[in-house]
């Protein structure tokens, strides 16, 4: 789960123009501690049955090599810093057997 201490790094990583131009649209940037800090209390104070917002870090992997499949691609479909773009979706998903 989040927790306050997760600010800082959250801070960095959307500082990252790489990182930011991959993600939805709309965050601001600079993106400050301060900006991290109310995502991060919003999320802690959340009611947990309805909202399910973890940290997941993926360390130097691909979404495929991390068990994610490839669904499809919604085309022209997001609107990242002034331009139309296509949107991979990927999910993933747990095989039950019965």
């Amino acid at each position: 789960e989040w927790k306050m201490e997760d600010k800082a790094p959250l801070a960095k990583i959307l500082n990252n123009q790489k990182i930011l131009n991959n993600l939805r649209d709309g965050l601001p940037y600079p993106y400050t501690e301060k900006d991290a800090e109310e995502v991060i209390t919003s999320i802690l104070s959340a009611d947990k049955s309805k909202t399910f917002a973890f940290a997941i870090t993926i360390n130097d992997i691909v979404l495929e090599k991390a068990g994610f499949q490839f669904e499809g691609t919604l085309h022209s479909n997001a609107v990242k810093n002034g331009k139309v773009l296509d949107m991979k979706i990927y999910a993933l998903v747990k095989k039950t057997w019965i």
